[in-house]
């Protein structure tokens, strides 16, 4: 009997149906550097990232809920959370520095 696991740490990422390049970077350098990482924890579902798409009806919820009105990268564990959004995007193309600020947001909201 697998018990499901509640995620302990969620990321993020909002975005617009229409993208641009440097949108399309931050969302797979992000992702890449969660599962980079937390390998481990990634794959037993206790740390995830969520693409978010905004212009869908059912993103409404999630995005009200994060108080997030545009394109965002949030890290968040329980009542804790991180606004990475300048950050990652003026780092898009540098993997090492995205992943640099993703671990010490998930740190951060652990603690």
């Amino acid at each position: 009997l697998k018990t499901t696991v509640k995620p302990k740490v969620e990321v993020y990422y909002f975005h617009y149906a229409i993208r641009c390049a440097t949108c399309i970077a931050v969302e797979s350098n992000s992702k890449n550097a969660l599962t980079a990482l937390y390998p481990d924890k990634v794959k037993t579902g206790e740390y995830t990232f969520k693409g978010v798409n905004l212009d869908e009806a059912s993103s409404k919820a999630i995005a009200k809920k994060l108080k997030v009105g545009g394109q965002s990268l949030i890290v968040v564990s329980d009542d804790k959370q991180l606004d990475l959004t300048t950050k990652v995007f003026l780092y898009a193309q540098d993997q090492a520095k995205i992943k640099a600020e993703i671990k010490k947001a998930v740190e951060k909201v652990l603690h």
